[in-house]
């Protein structure tokens, strides 16, 4: 009898403990699955793929601006000002077309947008058309209305003990809030000698003519990617879209020369661009051809990666209509990129490499 009555006191310890952790959980919400902020509370957005999901479902807003790890240190606030809008950011570490269009049909389901900005990557238009978010080790909770696929969020120590604890400090810090979400750059270092050590050009004689690959079996991938791109424009003119497309660095482009798949990397913009602009509710801005930022590697930190101060340079560019490209200009703007290209890899790229490769 008495072992009966302390097992049912163990089970109502056990069951009150379990209760107050998924209040707490539900309460702090660090992926918002429930609710947005609570009243005094800020959005701290530093964990995107598991809170994508959630702030699209329970944020308010009217504008999304989409993109790879590029796009990540933009300060949507910037946007909001300048375009009298609310921004949500939604990125995809790898900026996918068909993982960021995931995302942006699920914010068109739960907002009407006005504005969708999209740092568009050359590489998410030769990748895989397949939408990627719902295998792997993503929590099938974040993808789901089931309550019992929550089991795993509402009673996990790591949520507790780690993930809010890290919300309310980084709320109390300011590090991601605001127009700041999921910004990496804090104590990142940029420089050429950092940018460099994700470069090996070795073995590379001299500044010859590399034969390009012959890419002819992936046209029909690109192709496929563009297609839901302009899919996605053509079913919403209620929307402007204005497409970035963001500065790799001269590394970047080397490297695509020296692999022999330059060829293929400028056949991708030049359809690209080329698709775009053929829609009125499109605006597109070209930043791959901007020599001071892409020819000083001091601005990165890898091949591709840039300092928030780049970013900020793209979004004032683009509020002043600069860089713009129409069916007018492609031409030229595709012209002054592939003189660039063999600039950089005959030229400039020895800056930082002496002829056969070795870094100086």
């Amino acid at each position: 009898m008495e072992k009966a009555k302390s097992l049912k006191k163990l089970s109502i310890v056990i069951a009150a403990e379990l209760f107050l952790a998924a209040l707490i959980v539900w309460f702090f919400d660090p992926f918002y699955q429930y609710h947005a902020p609570l009243a005094g509370m800020k959005a701290v957005l530093n964990d995107r793929d598991n809170q994508m999901p959630g702030t699209i479902r329970n944020f308010s807003y009217d504008s999304v601006l989409a993109g790879s790890s590029v796009a990540e240190n933009f300060d949507s606030g910037y946007l909001d000002e300048i375009y009298g809008c609310r921004t949500l950011k939604l990125i995809r570490a790898s900026g996918s077309a068909a993982d960021l269009l995931y995302y942006l049909e699920m914010a068109q389901e739960n907002q009407e947008l006005r504005n969708v900005f999209w740092c568009l990557d050359i590489f998410a238009l030769d990748s895989s058309t397949d939408v990627t978010l719902l295998g792997g080790d993503t929590p099938r909770y974040l993808h789901t209305k089931e309550v019992f696929d929550d089991i795993p969020y509402l009673f996990n120590k790591e949520i507790l003990l780690e993930k809010i604890p890290l919300m309310l400090a980084s709320a109390h810090l300011e590090i991601n809030t605001g127009g700041n979400a999921y910004n990496w750059a804090r104590n990142k270092i940029f420089g050429a000698d950092q940018a460099m050590r994700a470069y090996n050009r070795s073995g590379v004689s001299g500044t010859g003519e590399i034969e390009q690959k012959d890419f002819s079996e992936r046209k029909k991938l690109i192709n496929d990617n563009l297609s839901l791109l302009t899919g996605q424009i053509g079913a919403h003119p209620e929307i402007t879209y204005r497409f970035l497309f963001p500065p790799y660095s001269m590394l970047w482009w080397d490297c695509a020369y020296v692999n022999g798949e330059l060829s293929e990397r400028l056949y991708i913009l030049e359809e690209a661009l080329s698709a775009l602009t053929e829609f009125d509710n499109a605006e597109i801005y070209f930043f791959q051809a901007e020599e001071e930022i892409v020819c000083n590697l001091d601005n990165y930190m890898d091949m591709i990666h840039y300092s928030p101060k780049i970013n900020q340079i793209m979004l004032e560019k683009m509020a002043a209509g600069e860089n713009r490209v129409t069916r007018e200009n492609i031409r030229e703007t595709l012209e002054k990129m592939r003189t660039l290209t063999e600039r950089i890899s005959r030229e400039d790229i020895l800056r930082y490499y002496p002829v056969g490769g070795e870094q100086k």
